[in-house]
């Protein structure tokens, strides 16, 4: 296996193609790893798709068995194998202990079984599949006969040989050995179900088997149609239940992206050349866009062989289409606020203040996904932001395992950074993920960058720019063994108790998350992702000023308050947090605040109102700047605010946590 993966990097290396390199890394990745998918994640898929009464329609069709079939003969056949196994070696040890055994020739059938014919524990007939299971012999046989691979003939090529080539055994489940059919390693894996049976459909298709020509768009829409809805049912749970502004909602865009702001609610569409386009889902929450396109279709086997002239077709029907439809849609919203129904019909969006493109794979990116940078310097991602890439698989973890919507879209902040894209290597999302969960996933931002959002231009330190420019990269090794250890001990596969890896935040910002998440205040998301992003220090920091107020607000009195600010990629913002006593007057808070916005430029405020015993009472949120008038600038002028100079006498505080060691294991571990 290593020589395979080695041989796959140095021939995409050497070739003379744009995604040459690439190619071979993603030809490593298919040939070194195996077990992908969690167990319970995969299984769901293949039941809610490979399940569904259309899907099972034409699988018996075709192939002759359902999925329901192919589980029955995994659970049979490996029933035999456990029990021909377990009960040679029982046999063996009780004849052992009673001396003489009472039948000798059954004792050496045990003996010779377990010394010399071991391979006949995994070794299983369709009848005697079909006896212990109740399903049809040739139910059975239809299903072993799909998964197996036959012995070479004897001028053919060693598949061990072919292999190393990088070319995979596939199906793959059982080597068919006359009337038997000897069980592998992974047999029937639910992982590799879905891409085994499409293979078939493909292959009998092409063979015009059984009708498979007409099958096959049958199933291919059924998928699609499953993507879509299974995309925007996952990313509603990691925003808190909410519901898709729209699904499939066919709009007016332009054919050359410079004519973007001509599509405008007042603009003149007449001298536009346009088009009709389709946008999969949208998400709209607390001034949150997610323009999601999701992609069903698979990555051929010519791409996962290594040739890079056809993963290069297949990212541009997959990935360069995904990604230039988000990216469509996101400067429509972010130009206009807004976009043409096809019907003529104007589509308010201007609620949206942040906009972020995500593109959903149904199959499994490897590194493909973590490789921004390359492709978008061979042209395959031609956006100036990068889309986020993610496979359902990776989509379902996250799902099960963020425990806040605003950490979630902290995450999905980081992980379309440009930044991010040229400065990580990697294999796997869930490494990224639990990266960012560990307190990683940063960069220091551009200082020039975060100058421009501050209402004074500090001058840049020479150390600073210096820090910025000489980042190191990053080279992302095995990080999800907790993950791995939480999700085994889930699904029953270890007795070993885990706990769920959580990303830690400072008690006070787990109190405004949960409770603004409850009551859906304005903010919720985006201001709690601002405080997400905050570093361990900075949110320690605050919080012990907090309790600093508390203590001395137990005495009653006036209201006590604490400001601060932050800046990043997606704007600045303004923080106060008032502690005020039963009595205590807070009616000045709100001209504090919006003044307080004013003279600081900020494109966000946020004001939290808590009682001396720390409970929060309250919450005043403004997503947007103000606008800017000579009468407004000259009452803040004379408001009675600490000024400019004092408030930032301190850089805004850094998103930067300590954090585990990168490296992570040497070798990838596989998933159960």
């Amino acid at each position: 296996m290593t020589a395979a993966r080695t041989l796959a990097l140095f021939q995409g290396q050497q070739a003379n193609q744009p995604l040459g390199a690439l190619a071979g890394e993603f030809v490593g990745y298919e040939l070194s790893v195996r077990g992908r998918q969690y167990e319970s994640i995969a299984r769901e898929v293949n039941s809610e798709l490979l399940g569904h009464p259309s899907v099972g329609s034409v699988m018996k069709g075709v192939f002759g068995f359902t999925l329901d079939d192919i589980r029955t003969v995994r659970e049979a056949s490996t029933g035999l194998m456990n029990e021909r196994l377990f009960g040679a070696r029982d046999r063996v040890g009780e004849a052992s202990k009673g001396g003489a055994p009472a039948d000798p020739e059954a004792f050496l059938r045990d003996i010779n079984l377990m010394m010399n014919e071991c391979r006949l524990f995994g070794a299983v007939a369709p009848a005697d599949v079909a006896t212990r299971s109740g399903i049809a012999e040739t139910t059975a046989r239809a299903v072993l006969d799909f998964f197996s691979t036959s012995r070479p003939a004897e001028n053919d090529v060693n598949p061990v040989l072919r292999f190393v080539e990088g070319e995979l055994p596939a199906p793959w489940g059982c080597i068919a050995d006359e009337d038997e059919y000897l069980i592998l390693n992974g047999f029937l894996s639910e992982d590799e179900l879905r891409r085994n049976l499409e293979r078939g459909l493909i292959a009998a298709a092409a063979e015009k088997k059984n009708s498979a020509a007409k099958m096959w768009p049958k199933y291919d829409k059924r998928r699609a149609v499953y993507s879509e809805s299974k995309a925007a049912d996952l990313l509603g749970k990691l925003l808190h239940g909410a519901k898709p502004h729209w699904e499939g909602q066919k709009y007016i865009g332009p054919i050359d992206a410079a004519d973007t702001p001509n599509l405008g609610k007042e603009a003149d569409r007449t001298a536009v050349d346009t088009d009709k386009f389709e946008s999969d889902i949208l998400f709209l929450v607390d001034g949150v866009a997610l323009c999601v396109e999701v992609k069903a279709a698979s990555i051929t086997e010519k791409s996962r062989s290594g040739n890079a002239q056809r993963l290069a077709k297949d990212l541009e029907k997959t990935l360069k289409e995904g990604s230039a439809q988000a990216d469509r849609l996101t400067r429509l919203i972010t130009t206009n606020g807004g976009v043409w129904a096809v019907e003529g019909e104007w589509i308010d969006l201007s609620s949206a203040s942040e906009v972020h493109s995500i593109v959903v794979m149904l199959d499994d990116m490897g590194p493909l996904s973590l490789s921004m940078n390359v492709l978008a310097d061979k042209g395959i991602i031609e956006s100036a932001e990068v889309p986020w890439i993610v496979s359902m698989h990776d989509l379902m973890v996250l799902s099960r395992t963020m425990d806040h919507p605003a950490q979630f879209l902290e995450y999905l902040r980081r992980r379309r950074g440009r930044r991010l894209a040229t400065m990580v290597n990697g294999v796997d999302e869930l490494d990224m993920f639990m990266w960012f969960l560990n307190g990683g996933m940063y960069f220091d931002p551009d200082p020039q960058e975060i100058a421009k959002q501050l209402p004074l231009e500090p001058p840049i330190k020479a150390s600073d720019a210096r820090r910025y420019e000489e980042q190191p990269r990053v080279r992302l090794g095995t990080l999800t063994d907790p993950l791995d250890a939480w999700f085994y001990w889930q699904e029953g596969l270890s007795r070993t108790q885990a706990a769920k890896p959580v990303r830690r935040e400072q008690a006070w910002v787990e109190q405004y998350l949960s409770s603004s998440e409850a009551a859906q205040t304005p903010g919720w998301l985006m201001f709690g992702a601002d405080l997400v992003g905050l570093s361990e220090s900075a949110q320690r920091n605050i919080g012990k000023k907090l309790r600093e107020l508390r203590r001395t607000a137990q005495g009653g009195g006036i209201e006590r308050s604490l400001t601060t600010h932050g800046a990043g990629s997606y704007g600045s913002w303004l923080l106060t947090i008032s502690v005020a006593p039963k009595d205590a007057s807070t009616d000045h808070l709100a001209e504090y605040m919006d003044a307080k916005q004013y003279q600081t430029r900020s494109d966000r405020s946020m004001l939290l109102l808590c009682q001396p015993n720390g409970s929060l009472i309250g919450t005043r949120y403004r997503g947007r700047p103000q606008e800017r008038t000579i009468d407004r600038d000259y009452a803040v002028d004379i408001a009675p605010l600490r000024s400019l100079k004092m408030t930032f006498s301190k850089l805004p505080p850094s998103a930067r946590r300590s954090t585990v060691r990168l490296r992570g294991s040497r070798g990838k571990k596989k998933r159960k």
